[in-house]
């Protein structure tokens, strides 16, 4: 059922989530530590959920300041809807982050207590400057204004959109007691979890005309990432490092074949399958870096952990993609002029 360009369904299930979702928030933050993560693991779901939403968002920045700046119709006739998607994600990502840091004022303290060798810092910093980009593009589509550096506002938005992935990939890449996680690739990952994110999502906002090229962008976003999951793959089943151990699963790229499939047909499908599959795929990825115990810490922990989400965890996930949701309603709605226009 919807209402003007509301759909009712989904937003009685967001509003069912931001409660659900919130009383777990409000436990973490008020009460006491409700998630898995211990001394070993310390990167769990809630993480993961404000990384799925974080390179989301990246994602779909980047399509909207490249149709911009590359003059690609359908997008800037879209333009207004995606900053809305971009910066309802970013929105949604940052609650997830609070509930992770375990206080509000803790997102804002990790950005204003620099330390420039920090990945982490520098991935807080420049996704809350890019929050206010796309706040301010957001502003000006609004009033109808065009700011006088409007050009320059959607090329710093393009490259921050760029090096937020890469960088919050670095946040693992760099870390060299994990060889899970070790190297460039762990950027290459994310960076293309975000172009397939975005791809993925943006069929369902819209119904770009035959010109837009985005399914064939779409589909190179969702073949790229299959062949490096494939690659990961075969190259971790030949290692016999115990931290080395396979953490990309066949059915992930045959699911992203599926994906790839059903996109220039029907998108809408294809972003069933692909959206879960990267939200899952990006959880293998950051748990699979953890679950080796190093030190000491073996003495209580286990050579080796397993982790299964718990029900608080799981609440945290439909918190940060309720708020998504319900952020892109309430900014849709004040948008000045509607999307199609």
């Amino acid at each position: 059922m919807k209402t003007g360009n509301v759909n009712l369904s989904f937003l009685a299930l967001s509003a069912a989530g931001l409660l659900f979702g919130g009383y777990f928030a409000f436990q973490e933050w008020f009460v006491g530590p409700t998630f898995v993560a211990n001394d070993g693991l310390v990167w769990t779901l809630p993480l993961v959920t404000y990384v799925f939403l974080a390179l989301a968002s990246s994602g779909v920045s980047i399509l909207m300041a490249a149709g911009e700046l590359f003059d690609n119709e359908p997008l800037k006739t879209h333009k207004a809807l995606l900053v809305n998607t971009a910066l309802s994600l970013l929105i949604g990502a940052f609650a997830a982050l609070a509930t992770e840091l375990g206080s509000l004022m803790n997102v804002v303290w990790l950005i204003f207590s620099p330390n420039f060798s920090s990945p982490i810092w520098w991935m807080g910093t420049l996704y809350a400057i890019e929050l206010v980009l796309l706040a301010m593009k957001f502003y000006s589509l609004q009033t109808n204004h065009r700011l006088s550096f409007d050009h320059w506002l959607t090329v710093t938005t393009l490259c921050l959109a760029i090096a937020t992935p890469l960088i919050l990939g670095s946040v693992f890449g760099t870390i060299v007691g994990r060889a899970g996680y070790y190297g460039v690739n762990a950027s290459i990952f994310t960076l293309l979890c975000a172009l397939a994110s975005a791809v993925s999502l943006t069929p369902l906002l819209f119904k770009p005309d035959k010109q837009a090229n985005i399914t064939r962008l779409g589909r190179f976003a969702l073949a790229a990432l299959a062949v490096l999951l494939v690659v990961n793959y075969l190259y971790l089943t030949r290692s016999s490092i115990p931290s080395l151990q396979p953490w990309a699963a066949l059915w992930m790229p045959i699911l992203l074949l599926f994906a790839f499939i059903a996109y220039h047909a029907k998108p809408a499908l294809s972003a069933i399958i692909a959206l879960p599959t990267l939200l899952i795929t990006e959880l293998a990825f950051i748990i699979q870096g953890q679950v080796q115990v190093l030190g000491p810490k073996q003495t209580w922990l286990g050579a080796v952990q397993s982790y299964q989400p718990n029900l608080a965890e799981l609440g945290i996930l439909a918190f940060g993609c309720s708020i998504a949701y319900l952020c892109f309603v309430a900014l849709g709605q004040l948008s000045a002029k509607p999307s199609e226009e």
